[in-house]
């Protein structure tokens, strides 16, 4: 395997001592600050090694085994290798779960689920952002659209119970059966509920909807199986790799 010593090339600090600079200043920052943002994480050493191999210099658009550029046989078996064990991470079966690991982000993922079901301006419900729900899931203020599935689609909020703290699932019940969304999207980035996946499918069904779960802040306990799973009802699902 070729290391870094092998590259007869001036080093990062070297070439560009600036941008050097900055990330041992960010290093220092990660370090020895006290980080509360549930969302990030600290990755291993296995991931930050992967990311600075040269895997970075192949173009692979394209599906395994449908690539746009040739060279692509490794590329495939990386990529073949990710769904198998996100298959296995999740305990899903391989003949009713399809895999793809090619978004950068959850929101990039998200946003291509929209795409690739629905057409512009058709509907969406998600959870309000101030109840607990993500960016993606259709948020706008009164004068800002905030996020492109807002921009594209339009949106229609369910919220949490003020005094509760809990889904009123009533009310959102209540409220697909008049907006009738082309989709219904659960999970959240600050709701630390359990999800009732079996009546938000009851819904969706009853409304001609997809179910779409966003389980990225909590994916790690959905596959250590201590929280409901949502693949037992959603018809789609995305997570990321790094929050739980």
């Amino acid at each position: 395997l070729i290391t870094m010593s092998d590259y007869k090339q001036p080093t990062l600090e070297q070439s560009d001592p600036e941008i050097y600079d900055l990330l041992q200043h960010e290093q220092t920052r990660q370090w020895k600050g006290l980080e509360l943002i549930a969302s990030e994480n600290f990755t291993s050493r296995a991931v930050l090694e992967t990311l600075g191999t040269i895997f970075t210099n192949k173009y692979s658009e394209g599906l395994p085994g449908k690539r746009y550029y040739g060279g692509n046989e490794y590329i495939d078996q990386v990529e073949n290798l990710c769904i198998a064990r996100a298959q296995q991470a999740f305990h899903l079966n391989p003949t009713e779960w399809g895999v793809n690991v090619q978004p950068y982000s959850g929101s990039t993922a998200n946003f291509a689920v929209y795409t690739a079901i629905l057409q512009p301006h058709d509907r969406i419900m998600g959870l309000d952002l101030p109840s607990g729900g993500h960016l993606t899931h259709g948020y706008y203020t009164a004068k800002k659209k905030i996020s492109a599935t807002s921009i594209y689609f339009e949106s229609f909020p369910y919220k949490v119970d003020p005094v509760t703290g809990y889904i009123n699932y009533d009310k959102l019940h209540e409220t697909a059966l008049v907006y009738r969304p082309k989709v219904i999207v659960c999970g959240a980035s600050a709701y630390p509920r359990e999800w009732d996946y079996e009546r938000l499918r009851k819904i969706a069904d009853e409304v001609g909807a997809y179910l779409f779960c966003d389980m990225a802040h909590y994916s790690g306990l959905v596959a250590a199986q201590v929280v409901a799973d949502p693949f037992k009802y959603a018809h789609i699902v995305t997570t990321t790799t790094h929050k739980s």
